[in-house]
């Protein structure tokens, strides 16, 4: 369903999704998601984030009423950038329904996700 790891290299938590979520899935990954990105912070400072959701279905309301729940926990771990890719325009406006910060942008194909994490992006 998915993965989350850290490339201390690039300084990127990496977040891959697949396939439908339920709720108890959504429960688990806010939660790993979070204590990651907490360690990442704690060890490695400033991260970005480059979450590939190409693999993902369009998820049901209540999973993405979850995941628009948790955003506000997850922008307290880190300010900077958070790049989603997606498979088709119908996927991006679900995830820009709950990635709507500053420092979050949806893209339709992952080098130019990469590219924007690459650039310029003063710390917060």
């Amino acid at each position: 369903m998915y993965t989350i790891n850290f490339d201390v290299p690039t300084k990127t938590l990496n977040i891959v999704t697949e396939g439908f979520w339920s709720v108890a899935t959504t429960a688990a990954f806010s939660a790993e998601l979070l204590a990651r990105g907490s360690a990442a912070r704690l060890y490695h400072g400033r991260f970005v984030v480059l979450a590939d959701l190409r693999k993902a279905a369009i998820q049901p309301l209540k999973v993405v009423d979850a995941l628009e729940a948790m955003m506000p926990k997850a922008l307290k771990v880190t300010s900077a950038p958070i790049a989603a890719v997606v498979a088709s325009h119908l996927a991006k406006l679900q995830t820009e329904r709950y990635l709507k910060a500053e420092n979050c942008r949806t893209f339709l194909d992952i080098d130019e996700a990469k590219a924007w994490l690459a650039g310029d992006h003063p710390p917060a």
